[in-house]
């Protein structure tokens, strides 16, 4: 998972149509699917009011073009056919979770939904912007095979992980539903349970003293706290 550098075309391909099913899928649902899917299940669904629905379908297709963005064109390393599958899987959860909580809540757009979108956009921001301002350092050439540290990284080991954390929790925000916040909270418990253990690993092994000293003086996942 880390520690390889290549194109990954096919495995990048396959999570991205994943990506973008999962995304057409959530935007069917939001304009006019949900009735459909209520037929199927001999049931009926509130509906959300227009304003809820356009802002849920623009986040997920936000995420997709900075999925797009990320996956192709600031992060190079190998990534395997079993990791795009289960990344696969994991975003049609997601939209589709986002998708029907919100989309089924009748309440009406409020102060907490607007806050939603700027924590939205703020985890947006955290994730690819440190991802960015690595990718630059690393093209220099004085900086090849150094650890970056720099950045929005000198506020936390992890910042792009707390960036979607930050994200998701906005994402759920925006459906008014409390149920939607089981997205955020799975993917904390993956961050700190596996993602992070596993990431360190590895660059403990291959920077050595530069990479205990960079942990020393930094947080691991939220700046200044943990």
């Amino acid at each position: 998972m880390y520690g390889g550098y290549d194109a990954s075309t096919g495995p990048k391909a396959l999570v991205t149509a994943f990506n973008t099913v999962a995304v057409a899928g959530a935007v069917w649902f939001l304009f006019g699917g949900a009735d459909t899917v209520a037929d199927w299940f001999g049931t009926d669904f509130d509906e959300a009011v227009t304003l809820r629905r356009v802002l849920l379908a623009t986040l997920s297709v936000l995420y997709l073009l900075r999925f797009i963005a990320t996956n192709f064109v600031m992060l190079q390393r190998k990534m395997e056919w079993s990791e795009s599958a289960t990344i696969g899987i994991w975003v049609l959860v997601i939209h589709g979770t986002m998708a029907y909580f919100g989309g089924t809540n009748d309440a009406g757009v409020s102060a907490f939904t607007w806050l939603g979108v700027v924590l939205y956009l703020l985890g947006s921001y955290l994730n690819t912007g440190s991802e960015y301002q690595r990718k630059l350092w690393k093209k220099r050439p004085e900086n090849k095979g150094k650890l970056y540290t720099e950045g929005l990284f000198k506020h936390s080991m992890h910042i792009n992980y707390f960036g979607d954390a930050v994200l998701f929790s906005g994402f759920a925000l925006v459906t008014g539903t409390p149920w939607a916040f089981a997205i955020p909270l799975i993917m904390v418990c993956m961050f700190v349970f596996l993602n992070i253990p596993m990431l360190d690993k590895y660059l403990a092994e291959r920077y050595g003293e530069a990479f205990d000293e960079y942990a020393s003086r930094t947080a691991k996942f939220v700046p200044y706290v943990y």
